[in-house]
């Protein structure tokens, strides 16, 4: 079995990390829109992107973004993406990525770290829960 490495995310890896949240949203994005967002979150320090490689191949990818929430009165560590390719489901590559972004979150002073799934991604659901996630929230949303 390969082992998994975890490294942090650079410009570099644009294009890989393109492919991955095409992967998690099943759909394309403008790629010069999606590169200047991501060039410009790689230089917010409090948003951190950690990848997952499977001999040498980037297979998954997390999002924590550190916040004070006033209703916390306390820093926040949001899980704003977390994706694993097809071809590396079921070998611990998610939950590396999560107790990673856990371990960073806890180690910046963060009290909890929450996340949003689609209502639709019960194999999320089923997965955020084994990993000791709780449904504690709604989250409403509404385009504009």
């Amino acid at each position: 079995m390969s082992v998994c490495e975890l490294r942090r995310a650079t410009l570099y890896d644009t294009d890989a990390v393109y492919a991955l949240i095409c992967e998690l949203k099943q759909g394309q994005f403008d790629l010069q829109a999606f590169s200047a967002g991501y060039a410009a979150n790689l230089q917010d320090a409090n948003m951190h992107y950690q990848l997952a490689l499977i001999d040498g191949q980037v297979v998954g990818l997390i999002g924590l973004h550190l916040q004070f929430h006033l209703h916390h009165a306390n820093w926040i560590g949001e899980i704003q993406e977390l994706v694993v390719m097809p071809q590396a489901r079921g070998l611990r590559v998610g939950s590396q990525l999560l107790a990673w972004a856990e371990a960073a979150a806890r180690e910046a002073g963060a009290e909890v770290t929450e996340l949003s799934t689609s209502t639709q991604r019960l194999d999320a659901h089923r997965f955020y829960q084994r990993e000791g996630y709780t449904m504690s929230h709604f989250r409403f949303t509404k385009p504009l």
